[in-house]
């Protein structure tokens, strides 16, 4: 079974929005290959249908970035043949977790340097620690759930509940979560969370979930997490 993504597919356009000062102020796109498409070509072939294939212009990769087949060429291959194919290479350093406690989670990868990466926000995840995930993120974790078939949430006044297997992404462990917003349009709720075994709980103070949604079926919800810890 695939596991889960930490952002939602669905969601994915938004957080690549938020790059975009930080690209030109344009926002990035994602186009998707199948990887049964270029799994077998060696380095080389590999861009050159990059280049030749699908028109790109430049390459941005980590520096222990692998590609080819069986992870042959590395960011020293791949600046010298993106050269050699009129195109631009760009080699990053990897960004650095700053927490000096996140080596209690994160000691079993041989590999892991502490650098930023998406083993490390599954374990933050792992263990309900939503400050860590915001600061590993660089914001606050999304949870989106959408009702599938005959799926239903349901409400009353102070409380919102829906199936866990209305997820989209990956939720934190079981527990409770507070300083969490529900978002309704551009609006964010103020809410606590609850995860259980089978259900995910928003429960609202003062104003009703009616209020918000009124009688119309709900059929997608929001979730951002604060920096709180289950």
């Amino acid at each position: 079974m695939d596991r889960p993504p930490i952002v939602a597919k669905c969601d994915r356009k938004r957080v690549f929005s938020s790059w975009s000062p930080y690209c030109g102020n344009v926002a990035p796109r994602e186009f998707e290959i199948e990887f049964s498409s270029v799994r077998c070509l060696s380095p080389q072939e590999f861009i050159e249908k990059l280049a030749k294939d699908l028109g790109v212009s430049g390459v941005v990769a980590g520096e222990n970035y692998r590609f080819g087949y069986k992870a042959a060429g590395d960011a020293a291959e791949l600046v010298k043949l993106c050269e050699e194919y009129g195109m631009g290479a760009y080699i990053i350093n990897p960004v650095m977790d700053k927490n000096q406690l996140s080596i209690s989670i994160n000691s079993s990868n041989p590999n892991d340097r502490g650098q930023v990466s998406s083993t490390r926000v599954r374990r933050a995840l792992a263990v309900g620690d939503m400050k860590y995930v915001s600061e590993l993120l660089g914001r606050r974790h999304r949870l989106i759930l959408k009702a599938k078939n005959q799926e239903v949430f349901t409400y009353n006044k102070h409380k919102l509940s829906a199936p866990k297997s209305c997820l989209l992404n990956l939720a934190p462990k079981e527990g409770f979560y507070e300083n969490c917003y529900l978002i309704v349009g551009e609006k964010l709720v103020p809410c606590r969370v609850v995860i259980d075994t089978a259900q995910i709980h928003i429960e609202m103070d003062d104003i009703g979930t009616s209020n918000y949604f009124g009688t119309e079926d709900l059929k997608l919800l929001r979730i951002e997490f604060g920096n709180s810890q289950s």
